[in-house]
This record gives structure tokens, sequence and C-alpha cells, in this order.
């Protein structure tokens, strides 16, 4: 019998498609394969495009130190850079080569957040930028124009659309990634007492109310999405965090932000905190969470979602407060080429924030102190 051969497009819809219904049956009925297929097809999907925090023993003391030592050698550096992370990046490489005898060629790119392979490409072929940075350039262009053509009103959907009538073919990733980069959103309606009334009658409440110290571990978890650049593209990073603790119990990864990724970081977590009931999970009204798909799972699990009020990102400041403190004390000052390589350093730094990282709110210990006392105090 002939092998068929399936894109890969194609096999990750198979597998979004089973994540998302969780019916295996109506999986293999609709796209007429095997059940081992598709389970090979979910080990390799959840092999390139989610990783979990390590489970491996590490040695806290020696990774904190290198931690450090790595820091204090680029922000040595950065203090005599006469540029920024902003600059264009022929400044970038021009301070590069002038500082690049004293320091690292590494250490330098890390510091200015510029992609290793860039500079090289420029040393060898002169100040030209490359193709793609051209294509970037002349994108952004056009993607300015059509944004204030229609009054901050279009976002990247719309947009794409404007670009495919002028014959540009642009995915809907690269323009988020350049809107992102030249600060353009779409204008939010004033969050107005009348769309307060208005949420409160929905099912999407705010169970908090501004309340973010529960009593107990796995009582009130939080969770949130950023983004990262990744070689050329942007992944994305969801994470669920114990807010009795501040301990990041989860993290995943993936190029797109959907329902499939928010719902495996969950299920991380919950599986390893040995599904606690009578949870309360919270994040914002992202389509991400609030899809039927996601509320379902969470109910069929005895959770109760609890939601951020549009335009009052605050109400999951804890979140917002982990992601700045990420990029500022680890993201920011690595160059990655692969999935693979942002997952270790969330490895090692997730690692870092639960044993290791003292925090302020937790009187100077560790989320992973605080809930060993917590245990204790019950045990006794």
């Amino acid at each position: 019998m002939q092998k068929i051969y399936y894109p890969d497009n194609f096999k990750i819809e198979v597998v979004k498609h089973y994540k998302m219904h969780r019916n295996i049956g109506a999986t293999l009925e609709k796209y007429g394969i095997a059940r081992s297929t598709l389970f090979k097809w979910k080990k390799k999907y959840e092999e390139n495009h989610f990783f979990r925090v390590s489970k491996k023993p590490a040695n806290n003391g020696h990774k904190a130190k290198a931690h450090l030592d790595k820091l204090n050698k680029i922000m040595e550096a950065s203090k005599e850079l006469r540029c920024g992370v902003t600059a264009s990046i022929t400044d970038k490489v021009a301070e590069i080569k002038r500082l690049e005898g004293k320091y690292s060629i590494h250490v330098l790119c890390e510091a200015l957040q510029l992609p290793i392979g860039t500079y090289y490409n420029r040393k060898k072929n002169g100040d030209v930028p490359s193709r793609y940075e051209l294509a970037d350039n002349q994108l952004s262009v056009l993607i300015r124009e059509i944004f204030y053509q229609s009054n901050e009103r279009f976002g990247r959907n719309p947009i794409k659309y404007k670009l495919q009538e002028r014959g540009y073919q642009v995915s809907k990733t690269r323009i988020s990634r350049l809107m992102k980069e030249m600060g353009l959103q779409v204008k939010a309606a004033p969050y107005t007492l009348e769309h307060k009334k208005a949420s409160s009658r929905t099912k999407f409440r705010n169970l908090l109310r501004g309340k973010f110290s529960p009593e107990a571990p796995n009582t009130v978890w939080a969770s949130d999405i950023t983004y990262v650049k990744v070689k050329d593209q942007y992944m994305f990073v969801c994470v669920v965090i114990d807010l009795f603790s501040r301990k990041v119990l989860s993290y995943g990864i993936s190029n797109t932000i959907d329902t499939v990724l928010t719902m495996n970081t969950f299920d991380e977590a919950f599986e390893e905190r040995g599904q606690p009931q009578n949870l309360i999970f919270h994040s914002d009204q992202g389509v991400q969470y609030t899809s039927y798909a996601f509320r379902s799972h969470l109910g069929d699990l005895g959770c109760r979602q609890s939601f951020s009020a549009p335009g009052y990102p605050y109400d999951n400041s804890v979140c917002e407060s982990f992601f700045n403190t990420l990029k500022k004390e680890a993201i920011y000052y690595h160059i990655y080429e692969s999935a693979s390589e942002l997952a270790a350093v969330l490895d090692e730094y997730i690692e870092y924030y639960n044993e290791v990282r003292m925090h302020r709110t937790l009187n100077m210990k560790t989320p992973s102190q605080v809930e060993t006392e917590f245990f204790e105090r019950v045990v006794l």
C-alpha cells in the first residue's frame, strides 16, 4: 500500500481539533486517520510547540551565581554603549565594532538586543540591510499608512486584507509584530460606568475584586500571556501563578496565541498540584480564556473563572509584574534562534524565581519557602 504523506499544517490542524474538543472518535472520523496516528502527531506537536517547567533537581546556588555574573557583564557593557535597544541596526553594529575588543560579541549583542546573526551579516556584507529587513521597512510604511487612513480603527485582520488588495501576502503574526514595534494600537472605547454596569450583568465577572492575597495555596490562580521575539517571529508565553505564594506553576510556549496554549498550560498546573477543588482561575477577557472550549473544560473540573474588566489591566497585576520582572532579569539578555532556546531560559529563570529569588511582597521569602511554611503549619 502506498504511504500517504500529510503536510505539517494538516497535522497541526488535526491535533488542535482534538485538543479543542477532547473527543477522539469525532476527530478520527472527521479527518479519516488512525488512533495511533493521532497520538503520534499529538506527541510531536507537544514536543515542538509546548514546553514544561523542568522537574530536574538543580544546584540553585550555582545557577543563581551564574545568572548574576551574566547580568553583571551585560550591565557593565551597557554603561559604555552610546546607543540603546531602540537604536537602528546600523548604530548598534557600529557600537559593537567599537567595543568588540573589550567585550565579547555575544555580550554586546545581548545588551543591544541585536541577533548575533544580523551583526555578522552586516559585518560581512557592509552596512547593507538584509532583504527581510528591507521588506519589514517597506511593510511598516504601508501598515502605518493603512492604520492612520482608518483613523486608528484597523487591527491586523483588516490591515491584512488591505495589504492583499495591494498585492502583498503578509501573515497576521508579522503584521502584529510590526504594529507592536511601531506602537500602533486600535482605539479603545473609554471604560465608562455604563460599561461597568453592562459587564457586571455578563458571565465574565471579576470574583477577586482587587483581593490578590488568598489565605491558602490552590485557592486562586492567575494567568496571562506575553510575547517574545524568536528569530524572525514572535512566540507567545502563557503562565499560571498561584496568588498565595506568587509561585509560577507552569508555562507554555506556542507560535500561535489560542485556546490550545492556555488549556495546556492550565492542565499542566492542575495535574502538578493534584487537581485542586474549588479553585478560582483569574485572567483577562482574551478569547483564549473566554472561548467555549476553555470555559467548558474548567467547568468540568469544578473550577470557577474570574475575569479582569476590559480596560483595567491592573486587575491581573500579579502576572503583569511577573512578566516585567522576567523580561528585565532574563528575557532581554538573550538572543533566541529557536523555541527550545527560549524554553531553556524560562526553565532556568522560573526555577530561580520560585526557589532562590526573594520577594518583597512575601516578606523577603521565596515562593517555595512560603508554601513550605504554610504546609508545615497545617501539619502541626
